[in-house]
């Protein structure tokens, strides 16, 4: 790769590593003021909530796996935050922008070239967004700050033809998701590896169609629905197959959530073969008493084409919304797991292996990327590595062919399993 290509891309290996820059709670050199003014930063980011740091572990994660493997393609890679905010916490948190940089950072394999695109609305934001990226701009590794998402947008799938693209959109509300701006993204072609992950915040779409309240009934949010940014809604939501679901008398808070949430990423689904919703969810202090599962502070919509993004992605999402879940066993009597938070039998997911594995014989790793889909956060991998070997080696329902074994009681990615052992002498 030319110099210059590798300049547009992020990646030079001439330039000299930084020390991160200090966090003094200054913006752009002037201690930094919040408010709703455009040359202010939100109020929001005083200080990292617990929701969204259970956001940005996903994030960081996740991004992390992404660069490990994507880069393999050989294709330039573009991350684009179209709603990257100042950068930083007040309370010195790092925000999304810092996180992806960081990555983008530890990453060996950086000769595809890796670059960033970062938007925000906000003048005061973007000032200090500069500022935070500083170091990262003087390496390539990100450019100014744009001042609109459908700026970033349209220099991603500029610059981006023939690359790589991962869209993280994290927006201050939902209005910015209109669907049709987003089928851009979606609709770009098949054969380009694009991957997005979306802040869907059904509170906001709660104030947004009509600003019902958690436990109104369904013919009072029918009243207000009449009242709301209808249009504006069916844009962000691709059609009008909402009001039905929130007016629905039957359904409850959560019911209502779930149809909801899970409407709309099956409209995301018609795009990218994977598509799931990841509920970010908080612990409260309920001072000891049985927790109750309430409304999500956010769900993440995450598409894919790729069968092994959502192997990595499952264990990131469990990892970061274990310690919810976990509120529901530790310390009580009984395990209260929520009925749709509850995964489905182990016998189930060897009957779903074993299956699988009929059609054709099977490496781990293609194991793994076919029955993990289909059971999104039930298990992690490792889980479904000792299922597999508890089928072989103990329950006999897998069979190995011991030609692909390094050692004869240890399976490995590159040993292939059957239903049926192999005929007298073969594999011996």
């Amino acid at each position: 790769m030319g110099a210059t290509a590798a300049k547009k891309w992020g990646h030079d290996d001439t330039k000299r590593e930084f020390k991160p820059l200090k966090w003094d709670g200054k913006m752009a050199g002037k201690e930094r003021t919040y408010g709703t003014r455009a040359d202010e930063v939100d109020p929001f980011f005083e200080g990292k909530r617990e929701w969204s740091k259970v956001k940005d572990k996903i994030l960081r994660d996740y991004i992390e796996c992404y660069l490990k493997t994507i880069t393999y393609r050989r294709r330039p890679i573009i991350i684009i935050d179209a709603f990257a905010g100042p950068g930083r916490f007040g309370d010195g948190s790092e925000g999304s922008p810092l996180i992806i940089c960081s990555a983008i950072r530890k990453t060996r394999n950086r000769g595809s070239g890796i670059a960033c695109l970062f938007s925000d609305s906000r003048a005061g934001h973007r000032e200090e967004l500069e500022t935070c990226l500083k170091e990262y701009i003087h390496e390539g590794i990100a450019a100014k700050p744009l001042d609109e998402f459908t700026e970033a947008l349209s220099r991603a799938l500029e610059i981006g033809k023939g690359a790589t693209l991962f869209f993280y959109l994290d927006p201050y509300g939902i209005k910015d998701l209109d669907f049709e701006t987003m089928v851009q993204i979606y609709g770009r072609d098949t054969n380009q590896s694009t991957e997005v992950l979306i802040n869907f915040n059904f509170r906001t779409f709660m104030r947004m169609s009509g600003n019902w309240s958690y436990n109104e009934s369904g013919s009072d949010i029918a009243g207000k629905v009449k009242e709301a940014k209808v249009e504006t809604v069916n844009g962000v939501m691709g059609g009008d197959y909402w009001v039905g679901i929130i007016t629905d008398p039957k359904l409850d808070k959560v019911e209502r959530e779930d149809i909801v949430v899970g409407h709309y990423a099956a409209r995301v689904r018609e795009y990218f073969k994977y598509t799931y919703s990841i509920p970010v969810k908080e612990i409260e202090d309920r001072g000891g008493s049985v927790p109750e599962d309430d409304l999500a502070k956010y769900h993440l919509i995450f598409g894919t084409r790729s069968a092994r993004a959502v192997v990595y992605m499952n264990d990131v999402a469990i990892n970061a919304l274990e310690p919810y879940f976990n509120q529901y066993k530790e310390g009580l009597l009984f395990d209260m797991t929520p009925e749709r938070f509850r995964i489905c039998s182990l016998e189930e997911i060897k009957r779903a292996v074993t299956s699988i594995v009929e059609m054709r014989p099977m490496t781990r790793p293609e194991i793994f990327e076919a029955v993990i889909p289909e059971y999104f956060m039930q298990r992690r991998k490792k889980e479904y590595r000792a299922i597999i070997d508890e089928l072989t080696f103990e329950e006999k329902r897998l069979f190995p062919d011991r030609r692909t074994m390094k050692q004869k009681t240890r399976l490995n990615d590159e040993t292939v399993l059957s239903t049926k052992p192999l005929t007298k002498g073969e594999g011996e």
